[in-house]
This record gives structure tokens, C-alpha cells and sequence, in this order.
């Protein structure tokens, strides 16, 4: 009986192999279901307000929607396939769906392209039911922040999230500091994927479809 004695170099290779593969088969994308964050905004006189932000994902369809408890409401549909998005906005009593310049909206989000994460290691807690690794990082433009994620799954669209283009994972817990100095948490509270109906995406019929330029005039 011939015995045969795999060389070193190929059993690192192998392994090695084996694996990087068994990493990637564990992460999904998350392709369709509902993701839901807690948030907190707090102004620059400390006045608190709390809501939820919700997104629903279908394929290349993903609906942004956030509801804060002083009745602030936005909704953003992408529909990345076409590249096209609208926002459905409540004025003066009318319903409108304003088409949004997505090629527009993607080059705003381009100082948040190309971030880097550092000082990653396992947190000691479990966020929305997911193992949670905490980070920093940090953008091109030299500002950081830490962040909680998860890399069980990964984002399909590019643009799901704004503060996030092209991540491989999806973002648990994580706060940002605007241009007027407000703070905004979010907080993942429930990851769920499963079936989601091509109705959501759909516009009602009681809103109407007008372009951003026209959208502007009605604000003036």
C-alpha cells in the first residue's frame, strides 16, 4: 500500500482555502425582508426625539422609512435596478411623489466612499439576535466614528445605507453628527428576511407624481 504525504506548502494552501470559503458561504446577502433601527435625535439644545427606521428590501427595490414621535415622517423608495427613487412627502394636506435624481444622490454620498475600518474585534453582546463586532471607521475626509455591525449578512444594493456605500455588512449600531450639530442614533432592533409583498414598493394612487424641480417651486 502506497502512502502518500501531502506536501507542506499545499496543506497551508488548502487550508487556507477551505477556510476563506467556509467565511463566505456564512455571510448572506440579505436580498429581501425588514430591518428595523431605534433612533434618537438629539438637537443642540438637548431637546430628545425617538422614532424607528425601517427598511423593507426586495431584490434591487429598497424602501427607506422613518417615523419620529413628534410626527415627522420621510419615506424613500430606490429602485436601484432603474436606477430611479422617489420621496413621498405630505404638503400642505397633498400627497406628492417626488422623483429624486439618484445619479445625484449617489455623488452626495461619494465623501462617504472608500472608508476604512480599523481596531475590529468580537463585542461581548448580541444585537437584533446577531453576533456584534465593533469597529472604527474611518472616512477620507479624516472624521471616524465607531459602529456595531454584523457580518452574518451583507447589503445587496450599494446604496442601502447612506453613511455605508458598498459595505459588506450590515450596520447594528451606530450614531452620526450632522452639518447643524445634531446627533442621530440608530440601534437595530429587529433583522428579519423573509417574503416581502411587491406592494410596498408601489406608489399610492392617492400620491402624485411630480419632479423634484417642481417639488422646489411648491416650496418657496
Amino acid at each position: 500500500m502506497t502512502c502518500f504525504i501531502m506536501p507542506h506548502k499545499l496543506y497551508v494552501f488548502l487550508l487556507l482555502f477551505f477556510c476563506l470559503n467556509c467565511r463566505a458561504i456564512a455571510q448572506k446577502p440579505f436580498a429581501e425582508g425588514i430591518i428595523v433601527y431605534k433612533v434618537k435625535l438629539e438637537s443642540t439644545g438637548n431637546n430628545l426625539i425617538t422614532g424607528y427606521y425601517t427598511f423593507t428590501i426586495k431584490g434591487d427595490q429598497v424602501r427607506k422609512e422613518i417615523k419620529m414621535n413628534n410626527g415627522y415622517q420621510d419615506i424613500v423608495i430606490l429602485y436601484c435596478g432603474t436606477k430611479k427613487s422617489v420621496s413621498l412627502q405630505n404638503l400642505n394636506g397633498k400627497k406628492y411623489a417626488i422623483e429624486l435624481n439618484m445619479p445625484e444622490m449617489i455623488n452626495n454620498e461619494q465623501k462617504f466612499q472608500g472608508f476604512t475600518i480599523s481596531g475590529e474585534q468580537a463585542a461581548d453582546k448580541n444585537i437584533a439576535g446577531c453576533k456584534a463586532f465593533a469597529a472604527n471607521i474611518s472616512y477620507t475626509d479624516g472624521t471616524n466614528a465607531p459602529v456595531y455591525y454584523t457580518k452574518e449578512w451583507r447589503p445587496t444594493q450599494p446604496n442601502t445605507f447612506d453613511r455605508f456605500p458598498n459595505a459588506v455588512f450590515l450596520p447594528l449600531d451606530f450614531y452620526y453628527k450632522d452639518e447643524h450639530g445634531m446627533t442621530m442614533w440608530f440601534e437595530a432592533e429587529k433583522i428579519e428576511p423573509g417574503p416581502v409583498e411587491n406592494a410596498v414598493f408601489r406608489i399610492p394612487h392617492d400620491y402624485k407624481i411630480i419632479s423634484y424641480a417642481e417639488y422646489k417651486e411648491l416650496n418657496k
